[in-house]
């Protein structure tokens, strides 16, 4: 397959395994799915979030011919799991903080979200759950001869996310621990309830001792290693406005400003509102 309506497919082939990195449109939030092959099946992680895109996912993993062992969810936001009803069957694996913070958001997400398409919201967002149920520990994880090591990560764009290495490609699937010119996320804070700023800086800070060939965000193309410093100086770019108290159209106006190319401002609008307004008790 080729020609699709919605999706967007990069596929990078390397010796043991090949990476498709499925890009939703801007209005499913430019979110990628990253499909690992190997020789013989096929792991999901994160499955988008609107139904036509992802209903499109599936199409295209089933064009490649290969079993699909199992889906990987990395965290809790709703643009990397709420299309999962498409591969209903398969099991749903996730970090135990993880099932846990979906299971106790995933009615509210849903509602939220299908109240924002009243016209035709069982066209756009599944009523349906598949939510994780199967536990994933950290470490390495070995799928048809291929070691995946599993990271948990705390208190970086989302409270508890996981990140995932393949040692012998020297391949990291970030997720949304990396936007790749694509406004990043800030509005959650850490589990103190502090700004998670300081410590996502420190996180991507160390894995640049990685030495990393190939990185896949979880927004924005694929890409290399240097994406660990532009996003490190986004995030410090970032800091200094919310430190200096800006907020609203001021905050937004002066990303925007130094970073004009960069697509998808609705998660500038997102941050600022779960900064600054959501009623936290």
């Amino acid at each position: 397959m080729e020609n699709f309506k919605y999706i967007k497919v990069n596929k990078v082939v390397l010796e043991t395994v090949t990476i498709h990195c499925v890009q939703s449109p801007e209005d499913g939030e430019l979110t990628n799915a990253q499909l690992i092959e190997t020789a013989e099946k096929l792991i999901l992680v994160d499955t988008l979030q609107l139904k036509p895109h992802s209903e499109e996912l599936r199409t295209y993993i089933e064009s490649i011919g290969k079993p699909l062992d199992r889906i990987i969810i990395t965290h809790l936001h709703p643009d990397h799991w709420m299309g999962a009803p498409a591969f209903a069957g398969t099991p749903v694996y996730a970090l135990p903080e993880v099932i846990g913070a979906i299971n106790a958001m995933a009615d509210y997400f849903i509602g939220y979200h299908r109240s924002l398409h009243p016209d035709n919201a069982d066209q756009v967002i599944f009523a349906e759950k598949n939510l994780p149920a199967e536990v994933l520990a950290e470490g390495i994880l070995t799928i048809d001869g291929v070691d995946l090591n599993l990271i948990k990560v705390l208190d970086t764009e989302c409270q508890v996310n996981l990140i995932l290495e393949i040692p012998a490609e020297k391949v990291l699937l970030a997720q949304d621990l990396i936007y790749n010119e694509v406004y990043a996320f800030f509005g959650d804070k850490t589990s103190g309830g502090q700004y998670s700023f300081d410590n996502w800086i420190s996180i991507l800070t160390r894995l640049k001792s990685r030495d990393f060939l190939h990185v896949f965000p979880g927004h924005g193309e694929p890409t290399d290693a240097s994406v660990l410093d532009k996003q490190i100086a986004y995030l410090q770019y970032v800091k200094q406005l919310v430190y200096q108290g800006l907020q609203g159209q001021e905050l937004i106006g002066k990303i925007i400003s130094k970073y004009p190319d960069y697509k998808l401002p609705l998660t500038l609008h997102m941050s600022n509102y779960m900064l600054f307004l959501y009623p936290n008790p």
